[in-house]
């Protein structure tokens, strides 16, 4: 890289939600990048196995890969479990250490698990943490507001923070709708 090295690029970036594979042909880096959460760590010239490897490893453990097995999310309440299907669910908000989910009918139940888990299991194609309280079906915005902040309108007309780092995100996430 000609003007600034991986790790300094790295320090710029604002959106982390990646897997960091380093390619290079030093190996005193390989401390600093397991530090910054670096998946792998491939030395040059790159054997072309090991690089297939890296990349099949990362493409099974990709959300986008696993929630296909999840199209519906099981809910644990009081008489039962109660089966969600994920494009039935227009947004999830957290309260605590639980998540209130939004229905498409006007139902709402609450979880006893958290935003984070909910990351890991939603269809990372259709669903987007906008803040740190909310996850929303980007086919459920109406539109976006620029209002003392910035809001996504929803279906169900609720108006979900959306924070400043992921205002651009989401923008390229619902072209690509």
């Amino acid at each position: 890289m000609p003007k600034i090295n991986g790790f300094e690029l790295l320090e710029k970036l604002t959106y982390r939600d990646f897997k960091l594979v380093f390619t290079t042909a030093h190996q005193e880096y390989a401390i600093k990048a397991i530090k910054n959460k670096a998946y792998d760590y491939l030395l040059k010239p790159i054997d072309v196995e090991d690089l297939k490897k890296c990349l099949e490893t990362i493409i099974n453990s990709s959300p986008v890969n696993n929630y296909k097995t999840r199209s519906i999310i099981e809910l644990a309440v009081n008489d039962g479990i109660v089966l969600l299907k994920q494009q039935n669910i227009i947004r999830m908000e957290a309260s605590g250490s639980y998540t209130l989910i939004y229905l498409k009918d006007g139902g709402k139940h609450t979880a006893s698990k958290n935003l984070k888990y909910f990351e890991t299991v939603l269809d990372p194609t259709i669903f987007f943490r906008c803040h740190l309280s909310h996850i929303i079906n980007l086919t459920e915005v109406v539109k976006l507001i620029n209002s003392d902040g910035y809001y996504a309108l929803m279906s169900d007309q609720a108006k979900p923070e959306i924070g400043k780092k992921q205002k651009e995100i989401l923008l390229e996430r619902l072209k690509e709708i």
